[in-house]
């Protein structure tokens, strides 16, 4: 075992801190750099959103672009989303269900993300002490009813933060189709509970100090009352028992269900393109 000091770099991504300011970052701007070179995107000019507002992407049957390619730079951005960059997550999952047969229209999609990756390359996730929570972790849930225009499936999105920094997101379509919003949020809600327990135990392990249960913020009143009381009546009773998993976690306090604004969501930017 060699020491080699304090760290300044982990898997491509870059290290830095304040001791005396209380914070962390994590940033990687160098592999991004390299990825820009690699696909002649260093010079594209740069936007501002990964994705265009309500912008939907139509299935093919066959490809009309480079298959090889497009999946290439579609993967080097996965790293990238997994690593540091939540902000692109539901751009990066959406153009994901098309690798097998891309054509022209995901081929602009993917180059508008270069150009907003071109735009943020010193994004950064930042983590400081004394901020607003302190040591405890919130959940931020969300979900966008019947966005995908191929088969009507919803998309779930949630973030957590702690210290006022990402520590897990994700951006995914739901494996069902969901008959209302409440459904789509209530499914969204119930596998973020499941990221919030392995949280959870997570920190109990590495014996960290944090406030439970953990909070889930929600923009939606009627999948909050389903979670606390899932009487089965004509509204509930076609959603599948494995979700009222949520319900059971309420009611044995490891997380509550906590109701937020649609204009103070950040786990919107998880779930569609936003101006």
């Amino acid at each position: 075992m060699t020491d080699l000091g304090e760290i300044s770099w982990i898997l491509g991504i870059h290290v830095t801190w304040d001791r005396k300011e209380g914070w962390i970052a994590l940033l990687q701007q160098k592999y991004l750099e390299e990825v820009l070179e690699r696909f002649d995107k260093a010079n594209v000019h740069p936007i501002s959103t990964p994705s265009l507002p309500n912008h939907h992407l139509v299935c093919l049957p066959s490809p009309e672009a480079d298959v090889k390619h497009f999946q290439q730079a579609l993967g080097t951005l996965m790293y990238l989303m997994l690593g540091t960059h939540p902000d692109i997550a539901y751009t990066v999952a959406a153009l994901g269900c098309h690798t097998a047969n891309p054509g022209t229209e995901h081929q602009h999609a993917l180059d508008h993300l270069f150009q907003y990756l071109r735009g943020t390359l010193d994004y950064k996730l930042v983590y400081r002490c004394g901020v607003s929570g302190g040591n405890s972790i919130l959940g931020y849930v969300d979900a966008d009813w019947g966005s995908d225009v191929n088969d009507c499936k919803s998309t779930s999105g949630y973030v957590f933060t702690l210290s006022g920094g990402a520590i897990s997101w994700s951006s995914k379509k739901q494996s069902a189709v969901a008959l209302s919003s409440t459904k789509a949020k209530y499914i969204a809600s119930a596998h973020t509970a499941k990221e919030a327990i392995w949280l959870r135990r997570l920190f109990a392990g590495l014996q960290q100090p944090s406030s439970f249960p953990i909070p889930l913020h929600i923009n939606n009143q009627s999948a909050i009352a389903i979670a606390k009381n899932p009487k089965f009546h004509n509204h509930t009773k076609h959603i599948d028992i494995c979700y009222h998993f949520l319900h059971h976690k309420v009611e044995s306090g490891d997380i509550t269900l906590d109701y937020m604004s649609t204009n103070d969501q950040p786990a919107n930017i998880l779930t569609k393109g936003l101006a």
